[in-house]
């Protein structure tokens, strides 16, 4: 198993746990075993198979707590899983036909995105939207194409977008990330800092989603991702215009979650 970058955690533990411990297929093949050894031990009068584990309680009883436990976990996945995914399946997907548009991905949330993966498919087409210049170096075979934008403009979306269109093709994924908080009380912020900070947040991925989103349904394929945030839920003070885009963005999220049965919305 794979460390993140945090190193060795909690989480990685947990997941260890999940993966091996309560596997359905390792929980229920154990207990077939244990109960075929029970029947054998009950069939059988031989020394060594008497001298096994008895499958009696409170061993029995663990055994089926571990499977039972097992399978409601799986269950749980998968059905968490389908929630997510509209319970729609895309077994078409080659990394080597993918556009992803990313927008802030020139450092921080985004540029990680990016840069897992660039590890994980390098064949991956990703297009970059920022205002900032790229704070970091591509590797030099990767498909990446950088645009240097101000997503605060509606025109500026308008006129990025087609252009993408022409240069590169019609993105199949596209994570709204840039995002931006100006840190002002309601009182203290200027009418700029308001509204600069919904533009950029609420306004720009509402508008390129009605740019990308036709082609996605129309063929049936691709993914939208929308980063939020903990604001969204309980919102500090200090930024409430942040935490309000924030709250758009699982507002416009769960909207166009219901619109869009057929399509992947993540």
């Amino acid at each position: 198993m794979k460390l993140s970058r945090e190193g060795f955690t909690i989480d990685v533990a947990a997941a260890f746990v999940r993966r091996i411990v309560f596997n359905p297929a390792l929980a229920v093949t154990a207990a077939v075993a244990q109960t075929m050894i029970h029947f054998i031990q009950v069939s059988y009068n031989d020394d060594f198979l008497q001298q096994t584990p008895k499958f009696t309680w409170p061993l029995a009883s663990s055994v089926s707590l571990w499977v039972l436990l097992s399978i409601l976990l799986w269950a749980n996945d998968y059905l968490n899983d389908g929630y997510a995914n509209n319970w729609a399946a895309d077994p078409l997907w080659d990394w080597s036909k993918e556009i992803v548009l990313i927008t802030g991905a020139s450092s921080g949330i985004g540029a990680s995105i990016v840069q897992h993966l660039i590890q994980r498919n390098p064949r991956a087409t990703i297009v970059i939207l920022d205002y900032s210049p790229m704070s970091w170096t591509p590797p030099p075979v990767s498909k990446i194409h950088f645009y240097q934008c101000d997503l605060s403009h509606s025109s500026v979306i308008k006129a990025i977008s087609e252009k993408i269109r022409q240069e590169v093709g019609h993105p199949t994924v596209l994570v709204n990330n840039a995002g931006l908080s100006r840190g002002f009380t309601v009182m203290d912020g200027s009418y700029a800092d308001v509204d600069v900070t919904i533009r950029t947040n609420l306004l720009a991925p509402f508008l390129l989603t009605k740019e990308f989103l036709p082609y996605l349904v129309q063929h049936n394929h691709g993914h939208i991702m929308n980063i939020s945030s903990m604001s969204s839920i309980m919102p500090p003070a200090g930024i409430a215009d942040y935490a309000a885009t924030k709250s758009g963005i699982n507002a416009l999220h769960q909207v166009r979650w219901f619109e869009s049965s057929e399509l992947r919305w993540n």
